[in-house]
């Protein structure tokens, strides 16, 4: 399957996974995945918290309450699976 063919939500993790977005230290915030994805902050939070929910992704907030998300390792499961 190509990468256009993909499920809005599937994009989004290969695009995690592409950018290396798979370690804590690595993780992003909102405003920098959707400048990443030219997608609206509402609607990426809305994919990420169903990955979240999922296990594909996490989630983790800093000190002044800035959520950062990165992709789990089954997370990037799912999108080398999505890919074969």
């Amino acid at each position: 399957m190509s990468e256009q063919e993909l499920p809005t939500a599937d994009r989004i993790l290969l695009m995690m996974h592409n950018l290396g977005i798979v370690r804590e230290e690595k993780s992003q915030i909102i405003d920098e995945l959707a400048n990443l994805t030219n997608m609206p902050s509402d609607q990426l939070v809305k994919f990420l918290r169903g990955h979240e929910d999922s296990g594909y992704v996490k989630s983790i907030t800093d000190e002044v309450g800035l959520v950062s998300y990165f992709l789990t390792g089954k997370g990037i499961i799912r999108v080398s699976s999505a890919l074969t």
